[in-house]
């Protein structure tokens, strides 16, 4: 079983990438002021708490930046995510452009169905096999999004 760490360590030396912050189930890397990375620690579950400290750190990074941008987040690190958490993520376009979301499990996908099935996302979100495919969508994305901060929502 490969090293969950080497995910970390061949996409920082891959693209650069440069650690912005933690929250209790994940660590983020900022690609640049567009594009925020979110890696979840290995196994970890997602319930209203993690989402609401989740929610505060991309909040702060993105508004240290003064723009909103897209995250990238390898979903296949996680192994739940609650309804509560799901609710949570739902009003994010004050800082969001958009959702990417990475990983190829049949799990992940479960997941993801079930996320964009039942939730009312406010910014684009997809499933990607791949961080390229998932960064180049992203990057469409913010070249057409309006990327000014607005009032930041409570969670």
């Amino acid at each position: 079983m490969p090293d969950p760490d080497d995910l970390v360590r061949s996409l920082v030396q891959s693209h650069g990438l440069t650690h912005a912050g933690e929250s209790r189930n994940t660590a983020y890397y900022r690609l640049d002021d567009d594009v925020l990375v979110a890696i979840p620690h290995e196994g970890s579950q997602d319930d209203g708490a993690t989402a609401r400290d989740n929610v505060a750190r991309q909040r702060e990074i993105f508004r240290a930046t003064g723009k909103r941008g897209a995250i990238v987040i390898f979903f296949d690190r996680m192994t739940s995510q609650n309804k509560d958490a799901r609710a949570v993520y739902q009003s994010m376009d004050d800082v969001l452009t958009c959702t990417a979301l990475v990983g190829g499990t049949m799990l992940t996908r479960a997941m993801a169905s079930f996320f964009l099935g039942l939730s009312r996302p406010s910014v684009p979100i997809k499933l990607f096999a791949t961080f390229d495919a998932a960064l180049a969508w992203c990057r469409q994305t913010n070249q057409s999004a309006d990327r000014t901060l607005r009032a930041e929502r409570t969670a």
